[in-house]
């Protein structure tokens, strides 16, 4: 089979901040009992990557790969310094089969 060119497609979507900081929350909990250290800023990326792949999922879209591009005001040390949502954008490329 021959690959086709693959389609880009740029998305950025909206995330409460306290939303967001809950799931980060969680995920520090997770990697804390196994005695693992990952930096804040790595887990800030999964937990976006997170949020990217269900917005794709939610188009129903298949054999896709996702990039963050960039994260807008993510709760970098640990406190919430106002309501502001966390805005993600991210890039799309769809990969298909001739």
């Amino acid at each position: 089979m021959q690959e086709k060119q693959a389609d880009r497609h740029w998305q950025t979507i909206e995330i409460p901040a306290d939303e967001f900081n809950h799931r980060l929350n969680q995920l520090i909990e997770t990697h804390s009992p196994t005695g693992a250290l990952f930096s804040r800023l790595a887990l800030i990326h999964q937990v976006a990557k997170a949020y990217a792949v269900e917005a794709v999922n939610q188009l129903n879209v298949t054999s896709t790969e996702i990039e963050i591009e960039e994260i807008t005001d993510p709760p970098l040390y640990g406190y919430m310094p106002d309501d502001g949502p966390v805005i993600i954008q991210f890039r799309q490329i769809e990969r298909g089969f001739l």
